[in-house]
Protein backbone atom coordinates (compact mmCIF):
# COMPACT_ATOMS: atom_id res chain seq x y z
CA UNK A 1 0.00 0.00 0.00
CA UNK A 2 1.08 3.36 -0.48
CA UNK A 3 2.37 5.04 2.37
CA UNK A 4 0.55 8.38 1.84
CA UNK A 5 -2.94 8.80 1.28
CA UNK A 6 -5.45 11.63 1.30
CA UNK A 7 -7.42 13.17 4.01
CA UNK A 8 -10.91 14.50 4.49
CA UNK A 9 -10.39 17.62 2.42
CA UNK A 10 -8.33 15.98 -0.35
CA UNK A 11 -4.89 17.19 1.28
CA UNK A 12 -1.67 15.20 1.20
CA UNK A 13 -0.53 13.11 4.58
CA UNK A 14 0.89 10.24 5.72
CA UNK A 15 -0.46 7.30 7.28
CA UNK A 16 -0.37 6.24 10.65
CA UNK A 17 3.17 5.22 11.78
CA UNK A 18 4.98 3.21 14.16
CA UNK A 19 5.06 6.32 16.30
CA UNK A 20 1.85 6.95 16.15
CA UNK A 21 0.71 3.27 17.54
CA UNK A 22 3.17 3.94 19.92
CA UNK A 23 1.64 7.34 21.36
CA UNK A 24 -1.22 5.17 21.48
CA UNK A 25 -0.15 2.98 23.39
CA UNK A 26 1.96 5.01 25.94
CA UNK A 27 0.84 4.61 29.29
CA UNK A 28 1.54 7.60 31.97
CA UNK A 29 0.01 11.05 32.30
CA UNK A 30 0.51 14.30 29.60
CA UNK A 31 4.10 15.06 31.26
CA UNK A 32 5.47 11.43 30.58
CA UNK A 33 5.16 10.55 34.32
CA UNK A 34 4.20 7.14 35.27
CA UNK A 35 0.98 7.53 37.34
CA UNK A 36 2.44 5.98 40.42
CA UNK A 37 3.43 2.35 41.49
CA UNK A 38 -0.36 0.60 40.09
CA UNK A 39 0.42 0.87 36.04
CA UNK A 40 -1.88 -0.29 34.03
CA UNK A 41 -1.41 -1.86 30.45
CA UNK A 42 -3.09 0.87 27.68
CA UNK A 43 -4.80 -1.27 24.46
CA UNK A 44 -2.77 -0.49 21.40
CA UNK A 45 -5.08 0.76 18.98
CA UNK A 46 -3.96 0.98 15.14
CA UNK A 47 -4.87 4.18 13.81
CA UNK A 48 -6.52 4.36 10.41
CA UNK A 49 -4.93 6.04 7.43
CA UNK A 50 -7.67 9.37 6.96
CA UNK A 51 -8.63 8.36 3.23
CA UNK A 52 -9.55 5.10 4.81
CA UNK A 53 -12.03 7.03 7.09
CA UNK A 54 -13.52 8.19 4.20
CA UNK A 55 -16.73 7.06 2.16
CA UNK A 56 -14.99 6.19 -0.98
CA UNK A 57 -13.03 3.60 0.51
CA UNK A 58 -15.50 2.21 2.45
CA UNK A 59 -18.28 2.20 -0.26
CA UNK A 60 -17.02 2.68 -3.58
CA UNK A 61 -14.30 0.32 -3.79
CA UNK A 62 -14.80 -3.02 -6.09
CA UNK A 63 -12.73 -5.76 -8.01
CA UNK A 64 -12.75 -5.74 -11.32
CA UNK A 65 -14.92 -8.49 -11.60
CA UNK A 66 -17.36 -7.11 -9.38
CA UNK A 67 -17.57 -4.21 -11.97
CA UNK A 68 -17.91 -6.68 -14.59
CA UNK A 69 -21.02 -8.18 -13.03
CA UNK A 70 -22.93 -5.05 -11.92
CA UNK A 71 -22.82 -3.45 -15.32
CA UNK A 72 -23.88 -7.21 -16.85
CA UNK A 73 -26.47 -7.80 -14.54
CA UNK A 74 -27.93 -4.44 -14.78
CA UNK A 75 -27.55 -4.44 -18.62
CA UNK A 76 -29.35 -8.15 -19.29
CA UNK A 77 -32.10 -7.03 -16.49
CA UNK A 78 -33.28 -3.67 -18.30
CA UNK A 79 -32.43 -5.70 -21.93
CA UNK A 80 -35.70 -8.15 -20.40
CA UNK A 81 -37.86 -5.45 -19.05
CA UNK A 82 -38.06 -3.89 -22.54
CA UNK A 83 -38.79 -7.15 -24.42
CA UNK A 84 -41.64 -7.78 -21.90
CA UNK A 85 -42.88 -4.00 -21.86
CA UNK A 86 -42.72 -4.54 -25.97
CA UNK A 87 -44.41 -7.44 -26.19
CA UNK A 88 -47.51 -6.15 -23.47
CA UNK A 89 -47.77 -2.72 -25.30
CA UNK A 90 -47.96 -5.22 -28.62
CA UNK A 91 -50.80 -7.16 -27.06
CA UNK A 92 -52.35 -3.64 -26.01
CA UNK A 93 -52.56 -2.21 -28.95
CA UNK A 94 -54.00 -5.43 -31.05
CA UNK A 95 -56.49 -5.76 -28.71
CA UNK A 96 -57.37 -2.32 -29.51
CA UNK A 97 -57.26 -2.20 -33.19
CA UNK A 98 -54.15 0.07 -33.06
CA UNK A 99 -51.15 0.06 -35.48
CA UNK A 100 -48.09 -1.31 -35.03
CA UNK A 101 -45.89 0.27 -37.44
CA UNK A 102 -44.10 2.48 -34.79
CA UNK A 103 -42.89 -0.53 -32.50
CA UNK A 104 -39.16 -1.24 -33.30
CA UNK A 105 -38.59 -4.56 -34.98
CA UNK A 106 -35.50 -6.58 -34.46
CA UNK A 107 -33.85 -4.49 -32.21
CA UNK A 108 -30.42 -4.87 -31.66
CA UNK A 109 -30.32 -3.86 -27.77
CA UNK A 110 -26.77 -1.93 -26.42
CA UNK A 111 -24.03 -4.10 -25.09
CA UNK A 112 -22.18 -3.56 -21.72
CA UNK A 113 -19.53 -2.30 -24.06
CA UNK A 114 -21.39 -0.64 -26.15
CA UNK A 115 -23.09 1.33 -23.13
CA UNK A 116 -19.38 2.22 -21.82
CA UNK A 117 -18.01 3.52 -25.21
CA UNK A 118 -21.10 6.00 -25.25
CA UNK A 119 -20.54 6.97 -21.33
CA UNK A 120 -16.64 7.63 -22.87
CA UNK A 121 -17.68 9.92 -25.14
CA UNK A 122 -19.76 12.05 -22.87
CA UNK A 123 -16.96 11.64 -19.96
CA UNK A 124 -15.00 13.28 -22.72
CA UNK A 125 -17.60 16.08 -23.10
CA UNK A 126 -17.69 16.84 -19.42
CA UNK A 127 -13.41 17.38 -19.27
CA UNK A 128 -13.75 19.72 -22.57
CA UNK A 129 -16.63 21.69 -21.05
CA UNK A 130 -14.60 22.01 -17.86
CA UNK A 131 -11.58 23.04 -19.41
CA UNK A 132 -13.65 26.25 -21.09
CA UNK A 133 -14.81 27.08 -17.98
CA UNK A 134 -10.86 27.18 -16.59
CA UNK A 135 -12.31 25.08 -13.37
CA UNK A 136 -9.40 22.82 -11.46
CA UNK A 137 -8.97 19.51 -12.66
CA UNK A 138 -10.43 18.39 -9.39
CA UNK A 139 -13.99 19.86 -10.03
CA UNK A 140 -14.33 18.36 -13.34
CA UNK A 141 -12.74 14.76 -12.20
CA UNK A 142 -15.69 14.54 -9.54
CA UNK A 143 -18.26 15.22 -12.21
CA UNK A 144 -16.80 12.26 -14.22
CA UNK A 145 -16.66 10.07 -10.69
CA UNK A 146 -20.12 10.91 -10.01
CA UNK A 147 -21.50 10.14 -13.36
CA UNK A 148 -19.40 6.73 -13.22
CA UNK A 149 -20.30 5.45 -10.02
CA UNK A 150 -24.53 6.47 -11.55
CA UNK A 151 -24.08 3.95 -14.58
CA UNK A 152 -22.88 1.30 -12.32
CA UNK A 153 -26.60 1.00 -11.01
CA UNK A 154 -28.21 2.48 -14.12
CA UNK A 155 -28.30 1.68 -17.48
CA UNK A 156 -27.84 4.54 -20.68
CA UNK A 157 -31.25 2.45 -22.11
CA UNK A 158 -33.17 4.36 -18.89
CA UNK A 159 -31.12 7.41 -18.47
CA UNK A 160 -30.09 8.87 -21.41
CA UNK A 161 -26.03 9.54 -20.69
CA UNK A 162 -26.32 13.61 -21.89
CA UNK A 163 -28.74 13.96 -18.95
CA UNK A 164 -27.26 12.66 -17.26
CA UNK A 165 -24.02 14.16 -17.56
CA UNK A 166 -25.45 18.12 -16.94
CA UNK A 167 -26.81 16.85 -13.57
CA UNK A 168 -23.87 15.04 -12.43
CA UNK A 169 -21.93 18.45 -13.95
CA UNK A 170 -24.27 20.90 -12.29
CA UNK A 171 -23.87 18.42 -8.87
CA UNK A 172 -19.91 19.10 -8.82
CA UNK A 173 -20.17 22.65 -8.40
CA UNK A 174 -22.08 22.75 -5.94
CA UNK A 175 -20.02 20.37 -3.99
CA UNK A 176 -16.75 21.10 -4.75
CA UNK A 177 -18.03 25.05 -3.94
CA UNK A 178 -17.72 26.49 -7.66
CA UNK A 179 -21.38 27.52 -7.53
CA UNK A 180 -23.15 28.56 -10.76
CA UNK A 181 -27.07 29.52 -10.28
CA UNK A 182 -29.43 26.82 -12.19
CA UNK A 183 -30.40 29.98 -14.34
CA UNK A 184 -27.05 30.58 -15.73
CA UNK A 185 -25.51 26.99 -16.19
CA UNK A 186 -29.37 25.81 -18.28
CA UNK A 187 -28.65 28.98 -20.18
CA UNK A 188 -24.85 28.41 -20.91
CA UNK A 189 -25.42 24.74 -21.95
CA UNK A 190 -28.01 25.71 -24.21
CA UNK A 191 -30.52 22.99 -21.59
CA UNK A 192 -33.99 23.40 -19.81
CA UNK A 193 -33.28 23.78 -16.44
CA UNK A 194 -36.25 21.71 -15.52
CA UNK A 195 -34.38 18.83 -17.07
CA UNK A 196 -31.51 19.07 -14.99
CA UNK A 197 -32.89 19.20 -11.82
CA UNK A 198 -35.68 16.50 -12.60
CA UNK A 199 -32.85 14.11 -12.60
CA UNK A 200 -30.78 15.31 -9.65
CA UNK A 201 -32.61 13.66 -6.42
CA UNK A 202 -32.34 10.18 -8.17
CA UNK A 203 -28.68 10.96 -8.95
CA UNK A 204 -27.83 12.23 -5.27
CA UNK A 205 -29.44 9.18 -4.07
CA UNK A 206 -27.82 6.51 -6.61
CA UNK A 207 -24.54 8.49 -5.16
CA UNK A 208 -25.77 7.18 -1.36
CA UNK A 209 -25.22 11.13 -0.99
CA UNK A 210 -21.46 10.90 -0.78
CA UNK A 211 -20.20 13.66 -2.42
CA UNK A 212 -17.04 13.97 -1.42
CA UNK A 213 -14.22 12.53 -3.76
CA UNK A 214 -11.23 11.80 -3.39
CA UNK A 215 -8.55 12.39 -6.45
CA UNK A 216 -5.02 11.49 -7.30
CA UNK A 217 -4.19 15.64 -8.03
CA UNK A 218 -2.93 16.17 -4.21
CA UNK A 219 -1.42 13.27 -3.98
CA UNK A 220 0.81 14.10 -7.09
CA UNK A 221 1.98 16.92 -5.67
CA UNK A 222 3.09 15.90 -2.66
CA UNK A 223 5.02 13.08 -4.76
CA UNK A 224 6.33 15.51 -6.90
CA UNK A 225 7.47 18.06 -3.85
CA UNK A 226 8.78 14.69 -1.99
CA UNK A 227 10.79 13.75 -5.30
CA UNK A 228 12.83 16.93 -5.06
CA UNK A 229 14.63 15.56 -1.81
CA UNK A 230 16.62 13.46 -4.22
CA UNK A 231 16.63 15.16 -7.74
CA UNK A 232 19.09 16.98 -9.60
CA UNK A 233 17.24 17.89 -12.72
CA UNK A 234 14.03 20.53 -11.70
CA UNK A 235 13.39 20.75 -14.75
CA UNK A 236 13.04 17.33 -15.48
CA UNK A 237 11.35 16.49 -12.57
CA UNK A 238 8.30 19.51 -13.69
CA UNK A 239 7.87 17.46 -17.02
CA UNK A 240 7.68 13.90 -15.08
CA UNK A 241 4.95 16.13 -12.94
CA UNK A 242 3.34 17.81 -15.65
CA UNK A 243 2.91 14.27 -17.86
CA UNK A 244 1.83 12.70 -14.24
CA UNK A 245 -1.06 14.77 -13.80
CA UNK A 246 -1.98 14.18 -17.88
CA UNK A 247 -1.74 10.72 -16.96
CA UNK A 248 -4.34 11.09 -14.00
CA UNK A 249 -6.59 12.92 -16.90
CA UNK A 250 -6.60 9.52 -18.59
CA UNK A 251 -6.56 7.09 -15.45
CA UNK A 252 -10.26 9.23 -15.17
CA UNK A 253 -11.90 7.16 -17.78
CA UNK A 254 -11.37 3.74 -16.82
CA UNK A 255 -12.00 1.78 -13.76
CA UNK A 256 -9.55 2.68 -11.48
CA UNK A 257 -10.93 4.89 -9.26
CA UNK A 258 -13.16 2.27 -8.31
CA UNK A 259 -9.79 -0.53 -7.86
CA UNK A 260 -7.01 1.66 -6.36
CA UNK A 261 -6.45 4.26 -3.62
CA UNK A 262 -5.94 8.08 -5.36
CA UNK A 263 -2.29 7.75 -4.23
CA UNK A 264 -1.65 4.51 -5.76
CA UNK A 265 -2.73 6.28 -9.00
CA UNK A 266 -0.84 8.80 -8.67
CA UNK A 267 2.32 6.77 -7.65
CA UNK A 268 1.46 4.61 -10.86
CA UNK A 269 1.41 8.34 -12.34
CA UNK A 270 4.98 9.41 -11.26
CA UNK A 271 6.55 6.47 -12.23
CA UNK A 272 5.54 6.06 -15.69
CA UNK A 273 5.91 9.42 -16.54
CA UNK A 274 9.31 8.97 -15.30
CA UNK A 275 10.01 6.43 -17.89
CA UNK A 276 8.43 8.47 -20.61
CA UNK A 277 10.76 11.59 -19.41
CA UNK A 278 13.99 9.55 -18.70
CA UNK A 279 13.93 10.14 -14.79
CA UNK A 280 15.30 7.99 -12.24
CA UNK A 281 12.19 7.03 -10.55
CA UNK A 282 14.20 3.70 -8.59
CA UNK A 283 16.17 6.33 -6.34
CA UNK A 284 13.71 8.27 -5.25
CA UNK A 285 11.15 4.79 -4.72
CA UNK A 286 14.48 3.88 -2.71
CA UNK A 287 14.59 7.06 -0.86
CA UNK A 288 10.87 6.64 0.27
CA UNK A 289 10.30 2.83 0.21
CA UNK A 290 13.17 1.05 0.79
CA UNK A 291 15.46 2.34 3.71
CA UNK A 292 15.89 -1.28 4.99
CA UNK A 293 15.76 -4.96 3.61
CA UNK A 294 12.01 -5.42 5.36
CA UNK A 295 11.05 -1.85 3.70
CA UNK A 296 12.03 -3.02 0.62
CA UNK A 297 10.17 -6.36 0.94
CA UNK A 298 7.40 -5.01 1.12
CA UNK A 299 7.82 -2.48 -1.48
CA UNK A 300 8.61 -5.34 -3.83
CA UNK A 301 5.72 -7.32 -2.76
CA UNK A 302 2.87 -5.41 -2.66
CA UNK A 303 3.15 -1.75 -3.75
CA UNK A 304 5.28 -2.43 -7.03
CA UNK A 305 2.59 -5.12 -8.16
CA UNK A 306 -0.31 -2.38 -7.71
CA UNK A 307 2.14 -0.48 -9.50
CA UNK A 308 2.55 -2.29 -12.53
CA UNK A 309 -1.49 -3.49 -12.75
CA UNK A 310 -2.64 0.32 -12.92
CA UNK A 311 0.20 1.16 -15.51
CA UNK A 312 -1.04 -2.08 -17.95
CA UNK A 313 -4.77 -0.55 -17.92
CA UNK A 314 -3.73 3.12 -18.66
CA UNK A 315 -1.65 1.30 -21.45
CA UNK A 316 -4.55 -1.19 -22.65
CA UNK A 317 -7.40 -0.36 -21.36
CA UNK A 318 -9.44 0.90 -24.73
CA UNK A 319 -11.00 3.81 -22.54
CA UNK A 320 -7.83 5.47 -22.62
CA UNK A 321 -8.16 6.67 -26.29
CA UNK A 322 -11.02 9.13 -27.43
CA UNK A 323 -14.21 7.92 -28.48
CA UNK A 324 -14.67 8.48 -32.40
CA UNK A 325 -17.84 10.85 -32.84
CA UNK A 326 -19.19 8.38 -35.61
CA UNK A 327 -19.18 5.51 -33.61
CA UNK A 328 -20.85 7.40 -30.54
CA UNK A 329 -23.58 8.21 -32.78
CA UNK A 330 -24.26 4.85 -34.31
CA UNK A 331 -24.22 3.93 -30.75
CA UNK A 332 -26.69 6.80 -29.81
CA UNK A 333 -28.56 6.08 -32.87
CA UNK A 334 -29.42 2.52 -31.31
CA UNK A 335 -30.18 3.61 -28.12
CA UNK A 336 -33.13 5.71 -29.48
CA UNK A 337 -34.63 2.20 -30.57
CA UNK A 338 -34.15 0.57 -27.37
CA UNK A 339 -36.46 3.04 -25.39
CA UNK A 340 -38.79 1.21 -22.77
CA UNK A 341 -42.54 1.88 -23.77
CA UNK A 342 -42.90 2.10 -19.75
CA UNK A 343 -41.27 5.67 -20.00
CA UNK A 344 -42.89 6.54 -23.09
CA UNK A 345 -46.44 8.88 -21.71
CA UNK A 346 -47.95 8.33 -24.80
CA UNK A 347 -48.03 4.65 -24.87
CA UNK A 348 -50.50 1.95 -23.65
CA UNK A 349 -48.31 0.34 -21.17
CA UNK A 350 -47.77 3.70 -19.37
CA UNK A 351 -51.05 4.92 -19.18
CA UNK A 352 -52.13 1.20 -17.33
CA UNK A 353 -49.24 1.23 -15.09
CA UNK A 354 -50.61 4.75 -14.36
CA UNK A 355 -53.96 3.74 -13.41
CA UNK A 356 -53.16 0.96 -11.74
CA UNK A 357 -50.92 3.38 -9.14
CA UNK A 358 -54.12 5.38 -9.70
CA UNK A 359 -56.80 2.43 -7.94
CA UNK A 360 -53.66 1.76 -5.79
CA UNK A 361 -52.44 -1.46 -7.84
CA UNK A 362 -49.60 -2.73 -6.25
CA UNK A 363 -49.43 -5.93 -9.03
CA UNK A 364 -46.42 -8.50 -7.67
CA UNK A 365 -45.62 -9.22 -11.68
CA UNK A 366 -43.84 -5.88 -11.22
CA UNK A 367 -41.30 -7.50 -9.02
CA UNK A 368 -39.23 -8.83 -12.03
CA UNK A 369 -38.39 -5.18 -13.25
CA UNK A 370 -41.03 -4.67 -15.83
CA UNK A 371 -41.78 -1.32 -14.07
CA UNK A 372 -38.94 1.34 -14.86
CA UNK A 373 -40.37 3.01 -11.14
CA UNK A 374 -39.50 -0.23 -9.80
CA UNK A 375 -36.05 -0.60 -11.18
CA UNK A 376 -35.00 2.36 -10.20
CA UNK A 377 -35.85 2.27 -6.48
CA UNK A 378 -33.93 -1.40 -6.36
CA UNK A 379 -31.00 0.50 -8.10
CA UNK A 380 -30.97 3.29 -5.59
CA UNK A 381 -31.21 0.98 -2.64
CA UNK A 382 -28.22 -1.60 -3.28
Amino acid sequence: MVTQSENTNGTHAEPASGSNAAVAATNGDVNGTTGGAEETQKETVPLKQLYEQSTQFSHWRYAQQQLDDMRSKVNQEVVSSIKQNLEEETELRTAQGLSLDDLPQDLKYLTVDDELTLLGFYERRIVKIFQYWKLPSYVMATAVVYMKRFFLENTVMDHHPKDVMLTCMFLARKTENYLMSIEDFSKVLKSPAESILQLEFLVCKTLRFHFTVHHPYRPCLGFFFDMQAVTENMSKLQKVYERALTLIDTALHTDLCFLYQPSQIALAAMRISSKDESYDFERYAKYKFMSNESAAQKYNTQLLPILEAIEKVLKEDRRCVEVDKLVATEIDKRLKLCKDPARNPDSLVFMKRKRGEAMGDDDDDDDDGGNPEKRSKLGDSA
